[in-house]
């Protein structure tokens, strides 16, 4: 399980309706387990696995607005076994409260909207990051999504209408149907908008996730 905080970034004298309004939209979104607004101008989500997770920082960084943090608490027991017990021991409620509370710490106060920060602790009060290979892990999460948010920065509207129906599942033939243009200039919109680049970072990103279960 992951936990994702976001914290807004933008300027918007709205801003509490527009978090909400965020909110309520991942609340019905098939990838998250449970969100809530924190405050005027945070939420926490959790989410089950790396796609999942992957789905959602990809919505907050479409967005804009948000300075993202991605939180997992990881035993890795074969080095640290007592704390591993103590983890098991919690309550699930417990374990995602914890989670949603590294991923709050995983936000940087002076991080930018759209940066993606992530950090991986060990269990207990002290919050210790993962060390070693947990470290590894945690910064190339963090440099997969800095590609694919510099993608996505450059990406105009018509671009962003493009891609958005390929990641919903339409052919490159039924997404040019949907928006009235030409096969071919539907192909030229994706690679003007980065489409190839975003799927290698997507794949990254995913890759990179799914490596946080090797540490337990």
């Amino acid at each position: 399980m992951f936990a994702i905080f976001a914290s807004y970034r933008g300027r918007s004298r709205r801003r509490a309706e527009y978090v909400e309004e965020v909110t309520e939209a991942f609340a019905n979104a098939d990838s998250v387990l449970n969100v809530e607004q924190v405050g005027v101008e945070d939420l926490l989500c959790h989410t089950e696995g790396a796609e999942e997770t992957l789905a959602v920082v990809l919505s907050l960084i479409q967005a804009g607005d948000f300075a993202i943090g991605i939180g997992r608490t990881v035993t890795m027991a074969e080095n640290y076994p007592e704390g591993a017990e103590e983890w098991e021991e919690l309550a699930p409620h417990e374990q995602m409260a914890a989670t949603g509370e590294v991923a709050r710490r995983a936000v940087r106060i002076r991080q930018r909207a759209g940066e993606v920060s992530v950090r991986l602790e060990l269990p207990g009060s002290d919050h210790t990051q993962a060390p070693a290979k947990g470290t590894e892990i945690a910064e190339d999460i963090a440099a997969a999504f800095t590609l694919i948010a510099h993608v996505l920065a450059r990406r105009t509207k018509e671009g962003r209408e493009a891609t958005a129906l390929l990641r919903s599942g339409y052919s490159q033939s039924e997404a040019a149907e949907v928006v009235g243009i030409s096969k071919q200039a539907m192909s030229q919109r994706l690679a003007s908008a980065g489409w190839q680049a975003e799927q290698a970072g997507w794949n990254l990103a995913v890759h990179m996730l799914a490596r946080v279960d090797e540490l337990g």
